[in-house]
């Protein structure tokens, strides 16, 4: 698989910061927050990534219930502290539709979208070091302190898994997130 123009990356955050700007003030509401994402494979390493995650939603968009996210997902801190683990990198946009957005439980349908690649540092270059992404997830949303703060658990099913089998079917995830 060829490697994702610069153009197409432009083209994303600016259609994502586009869609932001639609809003006038005060009807915006914006999170940050730490996400971790991993797949059921049940063997240790090479499953658990982790990292910043920005979120928009505005009351323009479906009153709230459509949340837009953006997240960088990498494996280097658990390459930290374990020898021969890949150093892998996700580039995710992921629309999050909630169902109960103003209740303390929530439920939620995430799809994630985006680009993932791997150093190839300790396979080489024998497979394909980067692919698409396309999956879908279902989980809920607790909302905290009147939806200030909140966590988010959700799982669901890769579509795209490609030939180095790097990426397997079942993935799950969880958020902690606040509102700024």
């Amino acid at each position: 698989m060829g490697r994702v123009g610069t153009g197409a990356w432009i083209i994303a955050f600016t259609a994502v910061i586009g869609l932001s700007r639609q809003a006038s003030a005060g009807e915006g509401l914006w999170s940050v927050g730490l996400r971790t994402q991993g797949f059921y494979d049940f063997e240790p390493g090479q499953d658990l990534f982790m990292g910043p995650e920005i979120g928009y939603s505005n009351y323009h968009l479906a009153s709230h219930k459509l949340q837009l996210k953006a997240a960088y997902l990498t494996s280097r801190l658990e390459q930290s502290f374990r020898s021969n683990i890949l150093r892998q990198d996700y580039f995710l946009f992921s629309p999050m539709w909630h169902f109960r957005r103003n209740n303390f439980f929530d439920p939620t349908l995430q799809t994630d979208l985006g680009y993932w690649r791997f150093d190839t540092e300790i396979l080489g270059d024998a497979v394909a070091n980067d692919s698409w992404l396309a999956a879908v997830q279902v989980g809920f949303s607790l909302n905290l302190f009147q939806g200030e703060y909140g966590l988010n658990y959700h799982f669901g099913y890769n579509f795209i898994t490609p030939e180095s089998s790097m990426i397997l079917p079942g993935v799950f995830g969880v958020e902690f997130w606040g509102m700024l």
